[in-house]
């Protein structure tokens, strides 16, 4: 919303008749200003995932006992999928009528920084996670020395 707004393209042209006019009606700025908006959502999208992946590598140790600096392919799959995304980006928009200085700077900040607050949040949900991992192992090796010592020859 604010990508469209920033690229002086009224929102309600946009999004008012949705239903009424379909893409091919739309004014060229106004397809242009949708499609900044998709490729800016997709790289903030595959940025995030990037970074929570960090926790995807093990299930219940966390960053500090795994760090994923030792597996080669995850940081290959890092690095490759934020280029690729960012090679997409470059070559959708190559003919844009619309500047990339016109998009204001709290955009790419927040885009940006939003990782600091993910994978926090993705680490204290696997702390929660490996507490009931640990109390679930717990509670079946009860289960179990309960029923073997049930049938027992002593």
């Amino acid at each position: 919303m604010v990508i469209i707004y920033s690229l002086g393209v009224a929102t309600g042209d946009v999004f008012g008749g949705f239903g009424a006019s379909g893409w091919f009606h739309w004014t060229h700025e106004e397809q242009w200003a949708v499609l900044y908006g998709q490729n800016f959502m997709l790289i903030v999208f595959v940025w995030y995932l990037a970074w929570i992946s960090l926790s995807f590598l093990h299930r219940t140790s966390s960053l500090r006992e795994f760090w994923p600096t030792k597996n080669k392919i995850w940081i290959g799959a890092f690095f490759s999928s934020i280029a690729l995304q960012f090679v997409f980006c470059a070559v959708s928009l190559y003919d844009g009528p619309f500047p990339l200085s016109r998009i204001p700077w709290y955009v790419y900040f927040l885009g940006l920084i939003w990782p600091v607050i993910v994978v926090p949040v993705q680490e204290l949900v696997k702390l929660h996670d490996e507490k009931e991992f640990t109390r679930f192992q717990k509670r079946s090796k009860l289960e179990f020395s309960t029923k073997l010592g049930m049938h027992s020859p002593l």
